[in-house]
This record gives C-alpha cells, sequence and structure tokens, in this order.
C-alpha cells in the first residue's frame, strides 16, 4: 500500500497516535490530501519518517555533566537490597534505588 509522507504542522491525533508539531509520519494518500487540506499537516520532504528509538540502558550514556547522575547498575541495585534485608525492611522488587536509599535511611534513624 503507498503512503505519503508528512510532517504535523499544529498538534492533532491520526490514528493512536498524538502529534506534535514537526513529527514526520506517514499516511494514506486520501487522508494525506485531507489532513493537508485542513492545515493540520504539510507533504514532508522526499525522505522516510524517523521512528523513535526504543530506550533501554544502552542508549543512556555515563557522564559527569548529566543531571540525573550515573545509571545504576544491577550489582548496585542489588547491593542496597541486601543492606535493606540486613536492617530488617521487607524489600519489595520493584524499587528502584530512590526508594531502596529512603528506606535503609529510614531504619538508620
Amino acid at each position: 500500500m503507498k503512503t505519503r509522507s508528512l510532517t504535523a504542522i499544529k498538534p492533532h491525533k491520526y490514528g493512536t497516535r498524538h502529534l506534535t508539531a514537526g513529527e514526520d509520519y506517514e499516511a494514506p494518500p486520501r487522508h494525506a490530501i485531507a489532513l493537508v487540506a485542513s492545515k493540520k499537516a504539510r507533504f514532508a520532504d522526499n525522505k522516510k519518517p524517523v521512528r523513535a528509538a526504543r530506550v533501554d540502558e544502552t542508549l543512556v550514556h555515563d557522564s559527569d555533566d548529566s543531571i540525573a547522575g550515573p545509571v545504576p547498575t544491577e550489582a548496585a541495585i542489588n547491593r542496597l537490597r541486601l543492606e535493606a534485608t540486613q536492617l530488617g525492611i521487607d524489600v519489595d522488587g520493584r524499587w528502584g534505588v530512590a526508594r531502596l536509599q529512603h528506606e535503609i535511611a529510614q531504619a538508620k534513624r
């Protein structure tokens, strides 16, 4: 099925996606013409739309100037869980680093 590349001009919904201005997407020719006529989108340049990359730990880079700080490793989380259980805290597996550190600090008071 042929599709046309579009660029959103203003925020709108297309299908199940909520598009923001400047975002590229594809639509069948009939829909594309309607979206351009209603001034919600314009025909994009002859390039394929860039799909959003899946965010995972391999894409996050540890740097000294990062606001969030370094990404905790599994070993660091396991160390915090072990420390919490030694202090008598019933650890929930869903807890992250921040919650573990908070619970450990509460137990040490």
